[in-house]
């Protein structure tokens, strides 16, 4: 990546860092109980919202994963990109549509599978030499 689009790129993840950051000491200090962003994200992926555990799980098997075994790489890199777009928006789709209860081990099943997807097929390590 050159370096003005890198620096570009680096300024925009740290400001959503500190945002986020930010956001959560907010809702530390006011006085509603349970509305971390985590309890948040719990409850509104329970509701229509339950791709937000497939989401997660394939950005961290994306950022913090990731195979360099190019068995598993796809010919176009937008490809794994438009993948996870498609499949959100079939999860939206079914969350508004289809109701049914979401346990913690459905979840649990979606954000493994997000995972495994982000490790294995959006992977940023198929550059690295072994």
């Amino acid at each position: 990546m050159e370096g003005s689009q890198y620096t570009i790129v680096v300024s925009i993840m740290i400001g959503l860092t500190v945002a986020y950051f930010i956001i959560e000491i907010l809702l530390l200090l006011n006085d509603i109980d349970n509305d971390t962003t985590n309890v948040l994200l719990l409850e509104w992926s329970r509701g229509k919202s339950f791709f937000i555990p497939f989401a997660l799980g394939a950005i961290a098997g994306h950022l913090f994963l990731g195979t360099s075994n190019v068995a598993f790489k796809m010919s176009n890199g937008m490809f794994p990109v438009l993948i996870i777009f498609g499949l959100t928006i079939i999860m939206v789709v079914i969350g508004f549509k289809v109701p049914f209860r979401k346990t913690k081990a459905f979840l649990t099943a979606i954000l493994i599978v997000g995972v495994l997807f982000g490790h294995f097929f959006w992977s940023m390590n198929y550059l690295v030499k072994p």
